[in-house]
């Protein structure tokens, strides 16, 4: 990874800045979403418009307040099940093309007000197929929206495919076919394949381990979910398959080696930290491990994970690392740098965006 322009951190140097100086950066700054499951990114105001479009849903006709109290969690819960909870109220309803479409969409109309340039979307197709509404059609739906979105407000987008376990939720005939379609839509659209997590145990890393080195054969980026709890071997098994990033990792606070090999391979962890307070995964963002990581050089990138589920945004989550894990401004730019690099696209793109992330950080700089 190319190292962060030195204009820019002798510019982020050169004045003392206050929170409100710092709060300023973090929205103005631009940034990049490595890490958001476009399915947690629903406002409850999408929520709501979707429920008063399906006559079967027992949210429709509720307030968006209403709403938000059903599927937005705003405080700490005691484990990743119980947060993944607050997804079942709102499901049903993203079984059509045009709520797939749409949640698309609209994920991309957010990016824009926060100075984002480019998202990876992710998703498990498996989960939002129903009768008549085939795995492949759900990609396309969403396909559909990151591109509408995109000729609408200028942020590109791509989707990256899940992978999930256990296989008591998705079995392994739905894991594989969703690798399948992965393959054969990279380079259209599709960018990366993760194995994600729904909270219940079950199989380790290893068993998803085929379709990954498949997805790498087929040109995806790969990621997983690992780490995020307290299950042994994770890591581990990320690092056999050769994962290009690995989400959340909150369990390497424990393994100083580990964090060594991560920093050695210039393997990626994607920092999620409203998302770990309220998994419960850290006490506070001040605990939470981010700080340390980048001290010992570890490559971190900076996401929401769920922004729709846990009210946040991820300016949010630029001031809470300034705010509660003192990060400078030269330390904020520097994650955001992170993200542009880490992306799954190519050199190329990569290069490009990274130009407009110099005249934008020198700006946001200038002017916070």
């Amino acid at each position: 990874m190319p190292d962060m322009p030195p204009a820019l951190r002798e510019a982020a140097r050169r004045r003392r800045w206050t929170p409100e100086g710092l709060s300023r950066l973090a929205a103005a700054l631009p940034k990049v979403e490595t890490h958001l499951h476009l399915d947690g990114a629903l406002s409850p105001e999408t929520v709501r418009r979707l429920a008063d479009a399906d006559p079967r849903s027992p949210l429709r006709g509720l307030s968006v307040e209403e709403i938000r109290r059903k599927v937005v969690v705003d405080q700490p819960r005691a484990s990743l099940g119980a947060v993944l909870d607050a997804f079942h109220a709102y499901y049903p309803l993203l079984r059509t093309a045009e709520a797939v479409e749409l949640s698309a969409y609209e994920m991309i109309r957010e990016c824009a007000r926060q100075n984002i340039l480019h998202a990876e979307a992710r998703f498990a197709p498996s989960l939002q197929a129903a009768e008549g509404f085939p795995m492949e059609e759900v990609l396309a739906a969403a396909l559909r929206g990151l591109k509408r979105g995109e000729e609408d407000f200028g942020v590109s987008g791509g989707a990256i495919i899940c992978l999930l376990r256990p296989f008591s939720v998705v079995d392994r005939d739905a894991n594989a076919a969703m690798a399948g379609l992965a393959a054969r839509f990279a380079g259209r659209g599709v960018v990366g394949l993760d194995v994600a997590d729904a909270g219940a145990g079950g199989e380790r890393l290893s068993e998803y381990g085929r379709w990954l080195r498949d997805g790498r054969a087929a040109g995806l980026g790969l990621t997983a979910h690992a780490g995020e709890s307290p299950r042994g071997g994770e890591i581990e098994d990320a690092l056999e398959i050769g994962v290009d990033r690995i989400g959340h990792g909150i369990i390497l606070r424990e393994r100083p080696d580990l964090v060594k090999e991560l920093v050695r391979r210039g393997t990626v962890v994607e920092v999620n930290p409203t998302s770990n307070l309220r998994t419960g995964a850290v006490a506070s963002y001040r605990d939470h491990p981010v700080r340390a990581w980048r001290d010992a050089g570890l490559l971190t990138t900076l996401s929401t994970d769920d922004p729709g589920v846990f009210g946040i945004d991820l300016v949010h989550e630029y001031e809470a690392l300034s705010r509660d894990a003192g990060f400078s401004a030269e330390e904020l730019v520097e994650l955001a740098w992170n993200g542009v690099w880490s992306l799954f696209l190519p050199e190329a793109r990569r290069r490009e965006l990274a130009v407009r992330f110099e005249l934008g950080a020198a700006a946001a700089l200038d002017k916070s």
